[in-house]
């Protein structure tokens, strides 16, 4: 009993504290700090993408088609929190064009593992380029967010 004292005091300072900081956050700052958070686990899974592809020599089709499959998945699931997100003014355009992209690879990558798992070199030859250019597609608009961020 004499402990709870001393921790709800601390609870309460604390609370203080994180309310007078959302008070002094723009609208801008929370985008940026939730858009930072969403974006993480993309960025990982979008390097686990590449690595994929530059060590697939040694793998069966089935194995590589597997983790095509499995990165699509997972890709999905990461890229929910970020669509979710609401942008403010100065980026959503950019904005926009990153989650249309980004949409645009994980069609791509379920393309690729289908194509990949039916043997089917020309469509996934296609397929492939198709993600490249939505990948670099993607990489431009969220340089574009992240410069804008920065800039504000």
């Amino acid at each position: 009993m004499r402990y709870r004292w001393p921790l709800l005091a601390a609870c309460a300072v604390l609370a203080g504290l994180l309310a007078v900081t959302a008070c002094g956050t723009s609208a801008t700052e929370r985008f940026k700090a939730r858009y930072a958070a969403a974006q993480a686990p993309l960025n990982r899974t979008f390097a686990d993408i590449a690595n994929t592809f530059t060590h697939a020599k040694g793998k069966t089709t089935a194995e590589i088609a597997g983790s095509l499959t499995a990165l699509a998945d997972r890709f999905h699931r990461q890229l929910a929190p970020l669509e979710a997100l609401k942008p403010p003014a100065p980026v959503a355009t950019a904005f926009r064009t990153l989650t249309g992209g980004l949409d645009r690879m994980e069609r791509d990558l379920r393309a690729t593992s289908s194509a990949v798992k039916g043997r089917d070199l020309v469509a996934a030859h296609d397929a492939l380029a198709s993600l490249q250019r939505d990948a670099g597609a993607a990489t431009r608009a969220a340089s574009a967010v992240t410069h804008t961020l920065n800039h504000k």
